[in-house]
């Protein structure tokens, strides 16, 4: 029973270690779209405190979430990416985010293009998220 124990614990171990490893290999690029993935599907199911944790300027998320929890009756029914344009250092990116969402009462679709200026850190937030936007949230038509 003993040897079974430990050999769990060494398994368990060394899962442990491997994940860990796997994390630090992570290119710029991959984390750059591990970020942009979450951060798009928290905006598409309006998960505002998840997306608004995206922004390096704590102003800038808080102004993020009161502007859409002032805009009731907000439904997103798209958000995606368009374009993301990382400079030769790695370290910045450009990226054009496509949304798609009406305001009830009205069920008409309003189409919006956001371009952000997004940022590399040396240290992880507690999202797990190196990346984060350096420009406010434009205000929606």
């Amino acid at each position: 029973m003993r040897t079974i124990l430990l050999r769990t614990a060494l398994v368990l171990l060394l899962t442990a270690l491997a994940l860990g490893a796997c994390r630090k290999t992570l290119t710029p690029e991959k984390d750059l779209y591990d970020s942009l993935g979450r951060f798009v599907q928290s905006l598409r199911w309006m998960d505002i405190n998840g997306a608004g944790r995206f922004f390096q300027d704590a102003e800038m998320g808080r102004a993020f979430r009161e502007q859409l929890r002032r805009r009731a009756g907000l439904n997103m029914t798209d958000v995606r990416l368009a374009q993301v344009v990382m400079t030769p250092e790695k370290t910045r990116a450009t990226v054009t985010i496509e949304m798609e969402y009406f305001v009830l009462p009205s069920a008409s679709v309003v189409r919006h293009e956001i371009v952000q200026q997004w940022q590399m850190s040396p240290e992880l937030d507690l999202t797990g998220s190196k990346w984060f936007i350096l420009t406010p949230f434009p205000a929606l038509p």
